[in-house]
């Protein structure tokens, strides 16, 4: 059951920016069966990558087939995911979240900072109009700054998909390419954090790891379906209510 309950929380929490490891940090905090250090988070990202391929499968066909589409992807993406990597790379951020004794506390901090940093989008920019830029007038400079933003998501508790959203929607990008690219980062992300696992820990493979994998697989479709219909009709704040209640119970538990 345990299996189900963690493959069901990373698929819907890791597209919906409510931070999937922020509530698999305080499921295995209130479980004493569930014990999850990153390299389990980072095996169970693999279902939910699968699920942005399947969700745009159609979108990343024409980019396949287009040599000028397809350039640009591979440069912004290249550009947004450097700051990540560096960090991830060269900072004891990895171990600092495996050992520390004050976990759920980062956690409830990193809740607090992201969910008034969403919820601030929502009551300044909520009499805007869409943003016009599209996704293949993103800048380096744009992918930059998103991607700046996703490295900030390696803490338990800032959502990766909600952070690198609402700074393409600040930075002026159309909602719907906002989305898209946002998800679009998670691919090497997401790939780059399992296979990090396996270069610079010894981390021996657990089978049962597996049936969460492809639950978060089935999760995550839905959840990208329910991340595009809020952002479409400017719903965030709930979700920015939400890590607020997140937050207080961090620091309660």
């Amino acid at each position: 059951m345990n299996d189900l309950i963690i493959g069901i929380i990373q698929g819907i929490t890791e597209f919906l920016p409510i931070s999937s490891s922020g509530h698999l940090v305080i499921f295995s905090s209130l479980s004493e069966s569930v014990k999850l250090n990153t390299n389990d988070i980072a095996f169970l990202h693999i279902g939910t990558l699968f699920s942005i391929i399947v969700f745009y499968r159609n979108r990343l066909s024409e980019t396949f087939f287009s040599k000028e589409k397809l350039n640009h992807t591979i440069k912004i993406i290249f550009i947004a995911i450097i700051p990540a990597v560096v960090i991830g790379l060269f900072s004891p951020i990895q171990e600092v979240i495996d050992t520390s004794t004050n976990l759920l506390t980062i956690t409830g901090i990193a809740y607090f900072g992201f969910a008034s940093f969403l919820l601030s989008y929502e009551f300044i920019k909520k009499n805007q109009e869409d943003g016009r830029i599209l996704f293949e007038n993103i800048s380096s400079q744009h992918a930059l700054y998103i991607g700046l933003a996703q490295a900030i998501a390696l803490v338990p508790g800032v959502s990766r998909s909600g952070v690198t959203l609402i700074v393409a929607l600040y930075l002026g990008l159309k909602r719907s390419d906002a989305i898209y690219f946002s998800l679009l980062l998670g691919l090497p992300t997401i790939f780059g954090a399992w296979l990090l696992t396996f270069v610079q820990s010894s981390y021996t493979f657990n089978l049962e790891i597996v049936i969460p994998t492809i639950v978060s697989f089935i999760a995550g479709f839905v959840a990208i379906k329910i991340l595009v219909n809020f952002t479409l009709n400017a719903k965030l704040k709930y979700f920015g209510f939400y890590c607020l209640a997140l937050s207080a119970l961090c620091f309660l538990s």
